[in-house]
């Protein structure tokens, strides 16, 4: 390890290591409790020291964590997320936040610190399929990032996706034991250690399965006319609806109104196409409709959290 790794472990002394507790809660992603250990485990093996120490937890087997420890609450693995509401669990989370300790957790895991009132007024992350409902359900929250793939907020530290507990892992690496120890790490692993963006997994999958048969109808003219500039009124014309009735049938049934849905419907289109074929942005915006570039990309950035040249460069090189 290199000297300037070691702030951390001097500050403990060397023969201390940083205590991981990983909570196994019922519906934990099992791949996710282990594999935070075993990259744990990894660091100590590339360091040559017992940097960390790693211990699964139970609710038979709960202890006192102090400032000295990390609670790694992994992603859930469900058809249908729980309610993350136990009560004996929710007040050992804040009686360990209050006794110093750090509590990190990746994906559905966020919603067990957000019930438990300790992402009040901090900035967070989870699976950016999930990033809505946690900004709707805690509006306490000061803002649910889409964009990143792990926020730091010092005390609690978020990360998006099922598999974002390996970026966290390698960030709590990286933040205790030094860059140089958790670079060592991901090459050891084959893990992307490049400060990815979860920006560049976001995929709009439209809901079909509402029930409204009419409302289906006008999703599919959307889709047909995806290349056009369709406006309310000849959606609402296809369906022989009135503009009042369409809006509020459509918002009901989608979550979006037709325009968002349109322009949803176009950053996805967009993202396929960058994925697939050489294009500039110019003639992209062109062929989706957008007769200002500029503003193609200041919606595509609002929608996708980057540019469209961000996005395109992980594909194409430019």
């Amino acid at each position: 390890m290199a000297q300037s790794d070691c702030k951390w472990l001097k500050s403990a002394t060397m023969t201390t290591p940083l205590n991981i507790y990983i909570l196994d809660y019922p519906e934990a992603m099992q791949s996710g409790v282990y594999g935070v250990q075993d990259l744990f485990t990894i660091a100590n093996y590339q360091s040559g020291l017992e940097v960390f120490s790693t211990q699964i937890l139970n609710k038979s087997s709960l202890p006192v964590a102090g400032h000295d420890s990390i609670i790694f609450i992994p992603p859930c693995l469900a058809a249908e997320q729980p309610e993350f509401s136990d009560p004996d669990t929710l007040s050992l989370l804040k009686a360990w936040h209050d006794s110093g300790a750090i509590l990190v957790a990746a994906c559905a895991g966020v919603f067990w610190l957000a019930n438990a009132g300790l992402l009040d007024g901090r900035q967070v992350t989870t699976h950016w399929l999930l990033c809505q409902r946690l900004a709707d359900n805690y509006p306490r929250i000061n803002a649910v990032s889409q964009r990143d793939m792990v926020v730091d907020e010092g005390s609690i530290v978020t990360a998006a996706g099922l598999c974002a507990f390996q970026d966290l892992t390698l960030h709590l690496i990286a933040r205790f034991a030094g860059f140089d120890l958790a670079k060592k790490v991901a090459d050891y692993c084959l893990l992307d250690f490049s400060g990815r963006l979860q920006a560049y997994y976001q995929r709009f999958y439209p809901c079909l399965s509402h029930g409204d048969r009419l409302m289906l109808k006008a999703q599919n003219f959307c889709a047909d006319q995806i290349y056009s500039n369709i406006s309310i009124v000849q959606i609402a014309e296809h369906c022989c609806l009135s503009q009042r009735t369409l809006l509020r049938r459509f918002k009901l049934a989608t979550s979006y109104s037709p325009k968002q849905y349109l322009i949803q419907l176009r950053i996805e289109k967009a993202k396929q196409l960058m994925e697939l074929e050489k294009i500039s942005i110019e003639e992209l915006s062109y062929k989706l409709g957008y007769t200002d570039t500029s503003n193609f990309i200041k919606i595509f950035k609002k929608v996708a959290g980057v540019t469209p040249a961000e996005f395109r460069s992980r594909f194409i090189s430019t």
